[in-house]
């Protein structure tokens, strides 16, 4: 593991590296068909969002007691929703459980639609009362601190920065996640993509939409084919709302530091699962 600088006051920030004994485009196939939501225990449920797919594909998302909470969707930082989304929840006051999950699923796909034509631009911000909360932003903060891939992968670069602009070897795909983030369920979006550079691949899982606990996150990872298998260089930057203001310096250091230590187990898991 290495020591990342945050790109801004909202970031954990790690690096890791680590060894895989499969080839780049193995491991590549294992993580874009979804091998890191199986062995992570903290996945409740998920589900793939196709290329023209709609409110079928998040048929199999169910609400828990998450329900009540967006029966009193308000501003602030108990859920991140918009404006707009808190707006649809609460004209939806009264109505029975079945009817707030149809508008968390419409609410969630006019996510995915606004990302899909806008890219980061197209990421509405959290209403926090007074004040709005931008993943948009924040995970362009993040995509701009990938100098080094700046150097030496520009199209990748230009494909954080940029989607829906797409280079040659372009590969993506889309899932949404009902997560256990601290003991508290939340929902996903997620944007997976990948450039191929000759036998190296670069990689990217962006969270861009988190309805709590955090904001939003980017891992960005090489696949270098090495001998022996694939070295992973991989760096994530998470933002939450949790480690800003008085001591947000030690906030970030100590949060950083949990993080590591839980993708280290993650990882290692992913590692096992990867080869057997």
């Amino acid at each position: 593991s290495a020591d990342v600088k945050s790109s801004n006051e909202r970031e954990l920030a790690t690096g890791l590296a680590f060894l895989v004994k499969q080839s780049p485009k193995q491991f590549l196939a294992e993580t874009m068909g979804g091998l890191l939501q199986h062995v992570d225990e903290n996945t409740l449920s998920y589900g793939e969002i196709r290329a023209g797919g709609g409110d079928a594909d998040f048929a199999d998302l169910k609400l828990g007691d998450e329900v009540e909470a967006y029966q009193n969707a308000a501003p602030g930082d108990d859920l991140n929703l918009s404006s707009a989304e808190i707006e649809a929840f609460q004209a939806l006051s009264g109505k029975a459980s079945s009817a707030i999950e149809a508008q968390v699923r419409k609410s969630l796909l006019a996510r995915v639609e606004a990302y899909k034509k806008s890219g980061l631009d197209g990421i509405a911000p959290y209403d926090r009362g007074g004040e709005k909360s931008s993943p948009g932003a924040d995970l362009r903060s993040a995509s701009e601190a990938n100098t080094a891939a700046k150097k030496g992968v520009p199209s990748f670069y230009e494909t954080l920065i940029g989607y829906p602009k797409k280079p040659e070897g372009f590969r993506e795909r889309f899932t949404w996640m009902r997560y256990n983030a601290h003991g508290k369920p939340v929902l996903i979006l997620t944007h997976a993509f990948s450039v191929e550079e000759g036998e190296a691949f670069a990689v990217c899982q962006r969270q861009f939409y988190v309805s709590g606990t955090y904001n939003s996150e980017q891992a960005v990872a090489a696949f270098l084919p090495v001998q022996g298998g694939t070295l992973v260089a991989y760096i994530n930057r998470t933002s939450t709302d949790a480690v800003t203001g008085f001591g947000g310096g030690a906030k970030r250091s100590i949060g950083a530091k949990l993080l590591t230590s839980q993708l280290k187990d993650l990882f290692g898991k992913l590692r096992k699962a990867a080869v057997e």
